[in-house]
């Protein structure tokens, strides 16, 4: 289960507020609210380079152009990941730290976006058969009865095939119960 607990920006505001105006530390406040004091810091930051507009955050996917923007500004201005991550909006500096590791892991192209859920089939699927369909109502009728039909004869065959199972299956049974005679 999820433990996270989203925060509305009126209780950032508070706590942002009541640590600006000295009445709490960012640990009090942390404990006032139940959250780790790391989350008040990033409340801090936000709060500090954009207001009470700081605490919307951009979340979603990010495409690999803003993504190596982001690196850039973080090296070049050698600014934390926190203050990055409030910078450019990004809900998390976990996530600037995952994309600072890929690039210098693998320059920009570390960046890019992955594809995500089980992969392709090498092999191509067969394309379908184009069925046409009529349009007279009559037609129509007498498709649906011709489906039907071919639906009740395929049961009918597996029906007709399960009782000649059930029957061997029986005889099997009958024939291994039955005493073996002596050869005198």
């Amino acid at each position: 289960m999820d433990k996270r607990v989203k925060y509305s920006i009126k209780q950032k505001r508070w706590a942002v507020r009541s640590i600006l105006s000295g009445q709490l530390s960012i640990k009090g406040a942390a404990r006032e609210l139940g959250c780790h004091k790391s989350a008040v810091q990033r409340w801090l930051v936000q709060y500090q380079q954009g207001g009470v507009k700081g605490f919307k955050l951009r979340n979603g996917s990010y495409d690999s152009r803003f993504k190596l923007h982001v690196v850039r500004y973080h090296i070049k201005k050698g600014v934390s990941l926190m203050q990055t991550a409030s910078h450019f909006k990004v809900p998390n500096e976990g996530v600037v730290s995952r994309w600072v590791k890929a690039y210098e892991c693998l320059g920009a192209i570390g960046l890019e976006d992955k594809r995500r859920g089980r992969k392709k089939s090498i092999m191509a699927k067969k394309p379908r058969k184009k069925v046409d369909t009529p349009t007279d109502p009559v037609a129509q009728k007498l498709a649906g009865m011709q489906q039907e039909l071919d639906y009740l004869r395929a049961e009918n065959a597996f029906l007709k095939k399960m009782e000649v199972l059930v029957q061997q299956a029986a005889a099997a049974k009958a024939q291994a119960r039955r005493p073996k005679s002596s050869g005198n």
